[in-house]
């Protein structure tokens, strides 16, 4: 059903689960696994920027090295998430994006706004993880 599938991160135990999920699927359909993690996009100096780069990078191989996942199939980016994983995803021509929503209360708890934001503008299915 899915042949490629791209999994958007964060660099912590939560985006370790996420990716986990996403990994099982793409075992399941035998299908390519990318995955994403975005900085967002700031004003801040270029030197804090790549700061933020270089501190993240290690933890993300970190995560997809313990699956295995190919070097080549992950990527640190900054910009405006939900523009970078849909960017990605329309790139790679997938299926399928995966990603986590945070559990809040009220209304705007229905799903985070980079995962509405996904859900809205993206050209494939979309699987949201709830943490």
């Amino acid at each position: 059903m899915y042949k490629t599938i791209v999994c958007a991160i964060e660099a912590s135990d939560e985006g370790k689960e996420i990716l986990e999920k996403a990994y099982n699927l793409a075992q399941l359909y035998k299908a390519e696994l990318f995955v994403t993690h975005i900085i967002p996009y700031t004003v801040l100096p270029k030197d804090y920027q790549k700061e933020l780069e270089e501190t993240t990078q290690p933890k993300i191989d970190d995560i997809t090295s313990s699956l295995k996942i190919p070097s080549n199939n992950v990527t640190v980016k900054f910009g405006k998430p939900y523009e970078q994983i849909c960017t990605l995803a329309e790139d790679k021509s997938a299926d399928l994006i995966v990603l986590g929503t945070h559990s809040k209360k009220g209304i705007n708890a229905l799903i985070g706004s980079t995962a509405n934001a996904v859900a809205n503008y993206a050209k494939c299915d979309v699987s949201l993880i709830k943490i």
